[in-house]
């Protein structure tokens, strides 16, 4: 007689180690990882609410039919047998969720272990740049705003409702989530680049700032960096509306320029890579048949980007003598690099050294004695009287030749717990040397005033000294500066141009100044004094 074999009793769960405080990000991306890797097992984490004092426990399926995977909430978990299967009879969960969205779920476990969002106040909130000032007034001195900008970095801190990593979460997937459920509130990216922020009301994005750029801008720079962290922070609302488009638009229009991103990044692709042209006797209609076969583009932005390779310069010198946007300039180059035009080098090509002064009879040494009584002992820079000089010197050949020039006004300072300080010694000097790696030899970085540094850029507009500013912020916050994690420095840059600007050079120093107090004040590390006109 046919006897129905017995039903197979489901296969135990998959216990993580308890944890002792609500699970963090990574402990969620865990738990789905292994999940997916075992579908149709169930994984629990047990952790404790230390707010409440008891047990709660997060559990995770991913069913066997490649269907997303669902989460329960137990709020009240206890278990005589810490081994085995929760009985849903006994326990039934407090809620369950399908979503393969982790940070969504790490936002709602958040939520109901912390009783719900917490309202952040005005001073709570912290800027791109870490500098914010204890009121409208220009008389604001420097140590209020370091201490109220401290303040502000660490209530963002313990607020932040949700917070991950960028290679766990790509930036198009982790906006189009937060439009998908309708969150209100400020993200914020901290990469290698610098930072970022965006205001959402509902899902849809109302404001942007990503180094420079504002609005769409911004968002499309967002779309393509691929390593940082970033933190959700509720209910943080901004009045200033600079997004136009919707984000699905966005989003389309930042797709490419990510796998352009990744293609090129597999060349070695950097800011401080060399552009070395492959054929160095190509014509005109040489180049035009070349470029016929790749993505379709402007010619003559391509070929005007081609005419400043010439070997020697990288990509930050190129894009210095050529300000485009990154919508621009990125497909440009990857187009050049698949047509075989040009190669991403790590060195420039070689060419015959001129010779130096020494050979000329000339002894260096009196010239760097000469020096030393011109820059300020401690930190080796141009003191600020005479930075003035030099600043009224280009002022003049603007009015012989008409050739501009551009002032970058920038502060820097360093967060502690015990709220942001004046950078140490020391610490100047390791910025001062990455500053200098990026300028040219003609452009100048000197002390400004009291607390203030200022770079002259000759022969430089306000665009070009824009992609300056990028770069140099680029350079401190990518790496940390002596012992100071870059997380923990503040900068805020002001950029004033002539003849872009004005035509005076009281109103260019006055200029350079305010936009740089806008920088301190507002969401954006580096402010134009055009924006703000």
């Amino acid at each position: 007689m046919y006897r129905p074999p017995k039903p197979q009793p489901p296969p135990p769960p998959i216990r993580m180690p308890a944890l002792g405080n609500i699970p963090a990000y990574e402990h969620i991306a865990q738990m789905l990882a292994q999940a997916q890797t075992a579908r149709g097992r169930t994984v629990e984490l047990v952790f404790i609410n230390q707010n409440q004092h008891h047990e709660k426990m997060l559990s995770v399926r991913c069913p066997v039919d490649d269907s997303d995977p669902v989460w329960f909430f137990y709020s009240h978990f206890r278990d005589d047998d810490p081994g085995a299967p929760v009985d849903p009879s006994k326990h039934p969960p407090s809620w369950s969720y399908q979503s393969p969205d982790v940070a969504l779920i790490h936002n709602i476990v958040t939520r109901e272990c912390m009783g719900g969002p917490v309202e952040e106040s005005q001073e709570q909130i912290t800027t791109l740049s870490g500098f914010k000032t204890n009121n409208n007034s220009a008389a604001a001195g420097l140590a209020q705003a370091f201490r109220n900008a401290g303040a502000g970095l660490q209530a963002a801190q313990i607020q932040a409702s949700m917070q991950g990593d960028l290679t766990n979460i790509q930036v198009p997937k982790l906006l189009m989530s937060i439009a998908m459920h309708e969150l209100t509130g400020r993200m914020f990216i901290d990469g290698p680049q610098g930072g970022a922020e965006i205001f959402f009301e509902s899902g849809k994005p109302l404001h942007a700032n990503a180094l420079d750029s504002q609005g769409d801008m911004a968002i499309i720079e967002m779309m393509t960096w691929q390593a940082g962290r970033f933190e959700f922070f509720d209910n943080e609302r901004t009045t200033v509306r600079s997004v136009s488009q919707s984000l699905d638009t966005l989003v389309g229009q930042g797709a490419p320029l990510r796998e352009y991103v990744r293609e090129l990044n597999t060349h070695g692709l950097s800011m401080e890579s060399y552009l070395v042209r492959r054929l160095p006797n190509l014509t005109e209609a040489d180049f035009e048949r070349a470029v016929y076969n790749g993505i379709p583009l402007d010619m003559n932005m391509q070929k005007l980007m081609y005419q400043c390779i010439d070997n020697q310069s990288t990509v930050f010198d190129v894009l210095r003598r050529r300000p485009m946007a990154k919508t621009e300039w990125l497909p440009i180059l990857y187009n050049l690099v698949k047509c075989d035009l040009v190669v991403i080098s790590n060195k420039a090509a070689q060419v015959q050294r001129k010779l130096p002064l020494e050979a000329m009879g000339l002894d260096r040494a009196v010239i760097q004695s000469g020096m030393r009584g011109l820059l300020r002992p401690e930190t080796e820079l141009v003191n600020y009287p005479l930075i003035l000089h030099f600043v009224e010197q280009e002022f003049f050949r603007f009015e012989s030749s008409g050739l501009p020039f551009s002032l970058i006004v920038f502060e820097l300072a360093a967060r502690t717990a015990d709220g942001p300080q004046p950078l140490p010694i020391p610490h100047i000097r390791e910025i001062a040397k990455r500053i200098n790696l990026i300028t040219r030899k003609i452009d100048l970085l000197a002390h400004f005033e009291t607390f203030a540094f200022i770079i002259l850029l000759p022969y430089t507009n306000v665009n070009s000294a824009s992609v300056v500013a990028n770069r140099i912020t680029q350079a401190i916050l990518s790496s940390p500066v002596c012992d100071l994690d870059p997380q923990y420095v503040a900068i805020a840059m002001g950029i004033a141009g002539l003849p872009e600007d004005c035509s005076e050079i009281g109103i260019l120093l006055a200029g350079a100044k305010e936009a740089k107090k806008r920088a301190q004040q507002g969401s954006s590390p580096i402010v134009l004094l055009k924006d703000i006109r």
